[in-house]
């Protein structure tokens, strides 16, 4: 349980650094501050998912609730202009916030209480809020007065004759469409009289957007305001894209917490911060309404699905919750959808065509069927749903395919991209120009490659298929991996080889995946050596860097405009998902031995203290600033930092892992 309390009106700026978040499993989500001052575009009461898990709309921007005792008003809110702060001291009556697993608000004005407490229905768009008030006697009144965007959540909105005064109230609920091609919102309430105003707030700061160099103000527009006189007990006021056709709130928080409670323990232990992983886990499993399955979001609160996040994500998100049926879901998903013998790197936010420029989104497949069978052993889902498209990635790979993915046939080893197209996940561009130049042959590309052979030659022979080809290829690959990549004078392995056969220096930490992945390229020595000299380089509390601060391109803190950010963000920027590889890597190499088990369990505290005060409360971070004290920075819930700190700490710490795959 995430518990805050007085401390947090201590530090303006510290407050607005704590958010909460919480999804519908649809795409969908709820989020802002603790203090529900919202410092980002994307923050939201209702931030409703129009196609799964796409088209995200914020249409409730805030609530603005006032107490009103013995006929004195008290906000309970403070909202940032541009040139002013409003209510300065509403957020002081703030007096605990927890997140156990839903957040709830406990507001104290002299001797009357407040606790408001927030859940949204799975599975839809639909926010619920509930106001629990003990008066000790006294005349309360509670205003709550919703404010609204209707806006994509990647922009800005700004007042406008566009926005019509339309709101249909009926009894105790109401339906609005504020322009023609807006969403429909439905509210429901169980107590009080709404009483009708349209009204813009203009020139609202957006803290966060400051931050990234982007538009940071915006207005936004409220209909009206709900009172309930005399209150001493509890209302409630729910949101929703659809028509609200009955209304418990009781029922629909009790089905939710029950929901979170059965995920909290699908695996059975009394480790609280092992529960708090699998409920952060949760957040980022949702439907694709295009394809009929599931698919992982990459992070909050922008990302939508990629090919290369999920696949990395699945094991720790889904197999090691013991989530199969989700896993087989995601796979097909993504099966399903290869072209040019490649899987989607990402789906788009808008529309329907999904973007394939990725060479290792394919190599990743091979690795999330080998942990799934690893997991279940149901080869016969693999060969009937999967194999088909394994067989085309391979024999893609081998001939050659869209991007300049090609296996160059002397030496087996797979070269990808040009100058214009980077295919790594390092592959920021701005403009025309590359910033992190990898095409060629990269070590983490070729590393997978390497296994996928050797897992697709299991189940070839498993399958009754013949791999003799793929099996001289992969001993092919092995012999020409190390030639290729080995750099004897650091005694650590080259990041990647240019087009004229040159090799990269860079000291990045792409080299770990030699060392982690099932199939073995380097020898005993060699890999220790490797993950040594990661671990004097580029570990962090939070991570691994992605550059070696001894190279003069390092960059020590990911801030700026979008293209200064860009600039840095694989250029010494920590990011929290390497920590998985790393820790298993590094028990690898020391056969596991106590100390080692102890250090890795060392590891593994930073993110402990992150998931429960940095950031977004009850998650991890995308990235971390390359310098102490490695602020959080990127995406403040990521699939695969979560996934990853998951998967190693029940396989890796715990030592849990299970192992039914058939070598």
């Amino acid at each position: 349980m995430i518990n805050i309390g007085r401390e947090i009106n201590k530090s303006e700026s510290l407050n607005l650094e704590k958010e909460w978040l919480v999804t519908n499993g649809i795409g969908g989500y709820a989020s802002s501050t603790i203090h529900c001052v919202n410092t980002r575009r994307y923050h939201g009461i209702l931030v409703a998912s129009e196609r799964p898990p796409i088209e995200r709309i914020v249409i409730v921007s805030k609530l603005e609730e006032t107490l009103v005792v013995d006929g004195k008003e008290y906000p309970l809110y403070t909202t940032i202009l541009k040139n002013k702060v409003e209510n300065e001291s509403g957020y002081y009556n703030l007096e605990r916030f927890e997140k156990n697993p839903l957040p709830e608000w406990y507001y104290q004005i002299n001797d009357v209480i407040v606790i408001k407490s927030l859940c949204m229905v799975y599975g839809q768009n639909t926010t619920v809020v509930t106001y629990k008030i003990l008066s000790n006697g006294k005349e309360v009144t509670l205003k709550i007065t919703p404010h609204y965007l209707f806006r994509d959540f990647h922009g800005n909105m700004y007042e406008n004759p566009g926005i019509k005064d339309c709101l249909e109230l009926e009894d105790r609920q109401f339906r609005l469409k504020p322009y023609d091609n807006a969403p429909e919102l439905y509210a429901r309430w169980d107590r009080g009289i709404f009483k009708e105003e349209l009204k813009w707030q203009k020139n609202i700061l957006l803290k966060k957007e400051t931050e990234r160099g982007l538009a940071d103000t915006e207005d936004d527009f409220s209909y009206g305001t709900l009172e309930i006189d005399k209150i001493n007990g509890s209302v409630s006021i729910a949101f929703s894209d659809q028509p609200i056709h009955s209304f418990n709130p009781i029922d629909i928080r009790r089905r939710e917490e029950q929901r979170l409670e059965s995920i909290a323990n699908s695996i059975p232990s009394n480790d609280q911060f092992l529960k708090d992983l699998i409920l952060a886990a949760d957040q980022f499993i949702v439907e694709r309404k295009s394809t009929g399955g599931k698919t992982i979001i990459a992070g909050y609160p922008w990302f939508s699905d990629w090919g290369r996040d999920t696949l990395i994500a699945l094991p720790g998100l889904t197999l090691v919750t013991g989530r199969f049926e989700d896993a087989k879901s995601i796979l097909k998903t993504f099966a399903s959808n290869i072209k040019y013998g490649l899987v989607p790197n990402c789906f788009a936010d808008v529309g329907n065509e999904a973007s394939y420029n990725s060479v290792d989104a394919s190599l990743w497949f091979f690795l999330a069927v080998y942990k799934f069978l690893e997991y279940t052993n149901d080869y016969e889902f693999v060969q009937k749903e999967l194999f088909t498209a394994m067989t085309s990635i391979i024999d893609s790979f081998i001939d050659g395919t869209v991007f300049d993915i090609k296996m160059d046939s002397e030496d087996g080893l797979i070269s990808a991209g040009n100058e214009d197209i980077q295919l790594t996940w390092m592959d920021v561009k701005i403009g025309n120009e590359t910033i992190t130049p990898r095409n060629g042959k990269a070590v983490e590309i070729n590393a997978l490659w390497y296994n996928a052979l050797k897992i697709y030659t299991l189940l070839a022979d498993k399958f009754g298929s013949d791999s003799s080809e793929l099996k001289v290829l992969a001993t092919k690959v092995k012999a020409n991996y190390k030639k290729t990549f080995w750099n004897e004078k650091e005694r650590c392995l080259y990041d990647y080889i240019k087009p004229d056969g040159t090799a990269d220096l860079s000291f990045r930490p792409n080299q770990i995946y030699a060392v982690y992945l099932p199939f073995d390229l380097l020898n005993d020595e060699e890999s220790k050596l490797v993950v040594d000299s990661v671990f004097e380089k580029l570990y962090t509390s939070y991570g691994l860097r992605s550059l070696s601060p001894d190279d003069k391109k390092y960059s020590s803190s990911y801030c700026g405009d979008r293209d200064s950010r860009d600039r840095k963000y694989h250029q010494g920027t920590v990011w929290a998902f390497l920590i998985g590889p790393f820790i298993s890597s590094y028990l690898k190499v020391n056969n596991h031995f106590i100390e080692a088990q102890l250090r890795a369990s060392l590891m593994i505290e930073p993110f402990v203290c992150h998931l429960n005060n940095d950031s977004c409360l009850g998650s991890i971070s995308e990235i971390f600033d390359g310098n102490k004290p490695h602020y959080p920075k990127g995406c403040f819930a990521q699939a695969w930092s979560v996934a990853e700190v998951l998967r190693c700490y029940v396989e890796d710490i715990k030592g849990q892992k299970v192992i039914r795959i058939e070598n």
